[in-house]
C-alpha cells in the first residue's frame, strides 16, 4: 500500500512532467492594424484636424474661385448685347434659364458629395468644370470665328451668333454650371471639416472660419464689380475674361497643394437618397394589385362589424 505522501510527490512530478512537455503559451497580442506597426487607435490620435494650417488653401481656393466666377458674369449681360450681338429679350433669357440652372444644380451636387464622390472629390471637378468653362468663354472673346463679327456702322448691319457660335456659348455656360453645382454646397462645409468641433479650440477656429469666409466674400465682391468690369469696358474682354481664367487656374493649383493638409470625411448618405428610393419603388411597383381574400401571407384581415 502506497501512503498519500508517495501519491502526492507522485502526482506532482507527473503534472511538472506534463508541463514541461507542453508548455503553456499566452494568447498572441492582435496584429497591427496598419503596415507601420501602429494600432488603429494610435492612428486615430495622430490623425488631428488640418485646422488653420489648411485654411490658407482653402480660403484661397475659395477666394479666388469666388473672384473668377464673378468677375466673369458680372458683366455678361453687356457682352451679349455688344459683342454677341443679341437682343436685350433673347439675352435676358438666356441669363435667366442660365441662372435657374446654377441656382437648381447645387442640389444634385450635394447630393452626389453626401452620397458618393464626397467634398473634396467633388470640389475638385466642380473647379475642373469652371475652369473649363472659363476657359471657353475667354477663347470665345478672343477667337474670331467663335463671336459675330463687329458691326457695320455705316450699313447699320450686325449679324447675330451663328448655331455653332451659339452652341459653343452654351456649353461653356453648362460647364459654369457644372462648375457651381459642385462648389457651392460643399465649400463651407468643407472648411468646417478641418476643425474639431467637439473642443473649445475648434468651435473658435469655426466661428473664425465664418468670419474670414464672409470677409473675403465681400472684398471679392467689390473688386469683381469694379476692376474687373472696368477691364472689361475699357481695355478688352480677352483681358476681362482671361484674368479671371488664370485665377481660377490658381484657385485649382491652390486647392491639390494642401491635399496632405485636409481632413477628408466620407460620405454617410444623403436626406435625398430615401426620398428617391420610396419613389422609385412605388414607380416600379405601380402595377401591383394587391390579392383579394382572407388568406394573404403576412397580413391580418380584420372583419367588418
Amino acid at each position: 500500500m502506497e501512503s498519500s505522501e508517495e501519491k502526492e510527490m507522485r502526482s506532482s512530478s507527473w503534472l511538472l512532467w506534463c508541463s514541461n512537455k507542453f508548455p503553456t503559451k499566452s494568447p498572441p497580442s492582435p496584429p497591427p492594424e496598419n503596415g507601420c506597426g501602429e494600432t488603429k487607435a494610435a492612428a486615430q490620435k495622430q490623425r488631428k484636424p488640418g485646422g488653420w494650417k489648411a485654411m490658407p488653401y482653402v480660403l484661397g481656393n475659395e477666394t479666388l474661385e469666388r473672384l473668377a466666377a464673378i468677375g466673369l458674369l458680372g458683366n455678361f449681360m453687356v457682352y451679349l448685347l455688344r459683342e454677341f450681338h443679341m437682343g436685350q429679350v433673347e439675352a435676358s433669357n438666356v441669363l435667366n434659364i442660365w441662372s435657374g440652372l446654377t441656382n437648381f444644380s447645387p442640389l444634385i451636387g450635394a447630393f452626389i458629395s453626401d452620397s458618393f464622390l464626397g467634398r473634396f472629390t467633388t470640389i475638385a471637378y466642380a473647379t475642373i468644370a469652371s475652369f473649363m468653362g472659363m476657359l471657353t468663354m475667354t477663347l470665345i472673346a478672343w477667337l474670331p470665328q467663335l463671336h459675330p463679327p463687329p458691326c457695320n456702322v455705316d450699313a447699320n448691319q450686325c449679324r447675330g451668333p451663328t448655331k455653332s457660335q451659339f452652341g459653343i456659348l452654351v456649353m461653356a455656360l453648362g460647364f459654369l454650371s457644372i462648375g457651381s453645382g459642385g462648389i457651392r454646397p460643399c465649400s463651407i462645409p468643407f472648411g468646417v471639416d478641418q476643425f474639431d468641433a467637439t473642443t473649445e479650440e475648434g468651435q473658435r477656429g469655426i466661428n473664425s472660419f465664418f468670419n474670414w469666409y464672409y470677409t473675403t466674400f465681400t472684398v471679392v465682391l467689390i473688386i469683381a464689380l469694379t476692376l474687373v468690369v472696368y477691364i472689361q469696358d475699357s481695355v478688352s474682354w480677352v483681358w476681362g475674361f482671361g484674368i479671371p481664367t488664370v485665377l481660377m487656374l490658381c484657385s485649382i493649383l491652390l486647392f491639390f497643394v494642401g491635399t496632405r493638409l485636409y481632413v477628408y470625411v466620407k460620405p454617410e448618405g444623403s436626406v435625398l437618397s430615401g426620398i428617391v428610393q420610396v419613389v422609385v419603388a412605388a414607380y416600379k411597383k405601380r402595377k401591383v394589385t394587391f390579392p383579394n381574400g382572407n388568406d394573404v401571407e403576412g397580413c391580418i384581415t380584420i372583419p367588418r362589424r
